[in-house]
């Protein structure tokens, strides 16, 4: 960061108290005196209900990020996945493996892992690029090896997902066993959920819905009702959506994509992405109760920047936000209790993704050179029209 930056961010973090905060949250008093409701197997559900991101980039992996993907544990302790990027499952286990107790034994910790396996019982694919779909052969593979063949998960994705799926078991014919295909299209707002009833028995979900979004062909956004978190609304991949927000209007918890940085718009445009402004928009047009912001472009090693108003010397965010924004990384672990909590981190979050140097000079150049390309494209009459732009 140039000093002007830091000395902004740290007056953030002292005026936040964040890194106080941290404190408090890491401390064992703190976990300890936190009571929480008791379930009837004994454990909590602030244990069970829980957000996990496997991945929180785009594109390709890279040595910050993984690409897209999330865990979603509800109150009963089985899962949803949003999305399977390559190394969805291995990054799983880094996560679970640090949750467990530091005396714990290998037979434990295998048994943790079966166990949180078996719960996963579906999985939604927003859309077919390999991004997000890629570590869905790895997690249907294993889950098969440790569950039986009544116990398939249910499969929500676009219809070329499953000819990529069918394609695949020709080498490996038993991936088929594994799933119960749910084409998004036919699970669309204000259609009946063919497998509505087992997502009530699975999972507890009342109501799952995608709604077409502008991206590729055939993506799609989602919103469940009846998770942990109560109502969550997932963007995956796309252009700011009316019908999104209409279908995800007073949702608990907005999941959406923010490849670009604001004054990107036009990159933007072309890509058929966000911006964390346009994402932010979208949040208070469906009265969003907090928002979780993900997808970035892989050019951000650190936290991507959020506009902010100065007053009086210090930063705040605008007066219509009246939401908690958080910034979502790789390994975060959300709780419906500490939403709020995870968008107070992010002052703290920003100083540990220091600057590289030479190597910031050399991406703000490119920016340009990006920036000054799609302009002199998007200034060519029915340049949208041509074959193969988009």
């Amino acid at each position: 960061y140039a000093t002007n930056e830091m000395e902004v961010l740290e007056t953030e973090v002292i005026r936040t108290g964040a890194v106080t905060l941290a404190k408090e949250l890491i401390s064992t008093d703190h976990i300890e005196s936190n009571n929480d409701t008791k379930t009837d197997t004994g454990e909590t559900d602030a244990k069970l209900g829980e957000l996990i991101f496997s991945g929180t980039g785009s594109a390709i992996p890279c040595k910050h990020r993984n690409v897209t993907g999330m865990y979603l544990r509800m109150n009963n302790g089985n899962a949803i996945l949003l999305d399977a990027g390559e190394g969805t499952v291995g990054q799983l286990i880094h996560s679970w493996k640090s949750s467990l107790p530091s005396q714990c034994t290998s037979q434990t910790a295998i048994e943790e892992y079966r166990s949180r396996l078996r719960g996963i019982k579906a999985v939604w694919i927003s859309h077919p690029h390999a991004d997000h779909h890629l570590g869905l052969l790895r997690l249907l593979s294993e889950r098969n090896a440790i569950c039986s063949q009544n116990d398939p998960i249910v499969l929500m994705a676009p219809p070329n997902m499953f000819a990529f799926l069918s394609e695949y078991a020709s080498i490996a014919p038993e991936i088929h066993r594994g799933y119960i295909a749910v084409d998004c299209r036919d699970m669309m707002h204000g259609k009946i959920h063919p497998m509505g009833r087992k997502l009530y028995e699975d999972l507890g979900v009342t109501n799952c819905m995608s709604v077409p979004v502008a991206h590729c062909p055939y993506s799609f956004a989602v919103v469940i009702d009846g998770t942990s978190f109560g109502r969550v609304a997932y963007s995956g991949d796309c252009r700011p959506s009316n019908r999104f927000a209409d279908v995800g209007f007073g949702t608990d918890l907005l999941i959406h994509e923010a490849t670009f940085e604001d004054g990107m718009e036009e990159e933007a445009v072309m890509k058929r992405h966000s911006t964390v402004g346009e994402a932010m928009d979208i949040a208070r047009r469906m009265k969003a109760k907090a928002l979780m912001l993900t997808h970035f472009s892989q050019r951000y090693p650190k936290i991507p920047p959020l506009k902010r108003s100065i007053q009086n010397g210090e930063c705040s965010t605008s007066e219509d936000d009246e939401f908690p924004i958080a910034f979502a990384f790789d390994f975060m672990r959300v709780r419906p209790n500490t939403v709020s909590t995870a968008a107070k981190l992010t002052p703290a979050l920003r100083l540990l993704y220091p600057g590289e140097g030479d190597d910031d000079v050399m991406d703000a150049e490119l920016l340009k050179e990006g920036k000054d390309s799609v302009k002199e494209l998007m200034n060519v009459p029915g340049v949208f029209a041509a074959k193969g732009i988009l």
